[in-house]
């Protein structure tokens, strides 16, 4: 008797190993950038708030370094941003990182338009001196090459950049167009390789002209909530490729301030409906 209880155990521990190694892992994405992915609740919990109601198993990984907000990131100070400044792309600890981070994305924006546009554009001087477009392309494509070389693959994400310059916005949409054509041209370990671009300047901008510039910035840099979630959104889709229509999250990020208590607050259906409609008809365009 005690050796069939015996080996009943057995056969159950042996099913749970089963079951456990055929356990499909969490998908994992990394956003390397600064305010722009974490201004108060960021843009992570909304992207992951859809996932998880789609029921897809997708960790978002920040590289913060103060744990205001427990969202299950990690938090690491990889120093200065943006990552188009060849100093910063050049930063071992952070290759160390996408390299050791078992990811499966890694989210990139080259941010501030001072730094891609050129000279001619005159922009004040706290939006960054401008760079050549060569220096622009070398940063990101140490990066790229060492996201392609760990298994990941790259994300470019078209910084939505602030209200006080609209006269710049598309053509610094152009520049990230062609930062993501000349990154899919480089060769790495014998190919090409696509990279995913995340167009939240062109959705920003239909929302400013719809709802308005005080109903969607918090300030001059910054999204309010409604603008967190709608780039989750778009995120989500991008890397997906799932309808975000047929998906009824409608959750606002909280911010880093809320309590563990604090009340949830929805989007309303008429803006999550036509967020989401938005996100999709960009992301088709984009196929």
């Amino acid at each position: 008797m005690k050796s069939l209880d015996k080996l009943g155990i057995l056969s159950a521990v042996a099913l749970s190993l089963l079951s456990y190694s055929d356990k499909t892992p969490s998908t994992r994405t990394l956003f390397i950038g600064n305010s722009v992915f974490n201004y108060q609740g960021g843009i992570a919990q909304s992207f992951e708030g859809f996932c998880r109601t789609e029921s897809l198993d997708h960790e978002a990984v920040s590289q913060l370094n103060t744990p205001r907000f427990p969202h299950g990131i990690e938090f690491i100070d990889f120093g200065r941003i943006p990552l188009n400044l060849p100093e910063v792309a050049a930063s071992e600890a952070l290759h160390e990182h996408i390299r050791n981070g078992d990811f499966d994305y890694v989210i990139l924006e080259a941010r501030r338009s001072g730094y891609l546009l050129p000279e001619v554009a005159n922009l004040p001087e706290d939006r960054g001196s401008p760079i050549s477009y060569s220096e622009n392309l070398r940063a990101l494509a140490q990066l790229h090459e060492t996201i392609v070389s760990s298994g990941a693959q790259t994300v470019l994400y078209m910084h939505p950049g602030i209200h006080l310059y609209p006269d710049v916005k598309l053509p610094t949409a152009q520049i990230y167009h062609r930062l993501q054509k000349d990154l899919e041209d480089i060769e790495i370990q014998g190919a090409e390789h696509k990279v995913i671009l995340v167009p939240a300047l062109y959705l920003w901008l239909d929302a400013t002209l719809r709802y308005g510039t005080e109903n969607w910035f918090a300030n001059p840099g910054h999204g309010n909530a409604l603008a967190r979630y709608a780039s989750g959104c778009l995120v989500y889709t991008f890397l997906t490729g799932k309808d975000p229509r047929k998906n009824p999250f409608d959750e606002l990020p909280k911010s880093f301030e809320s309590g563990p208590d604090s009340p949830t607050r929805f989007v309303p259906a008429s803006q999550a409906n036509w967020i989401k409609k938005q996100v999709w008809l960009y992301y088709t365009a984009s196929l």
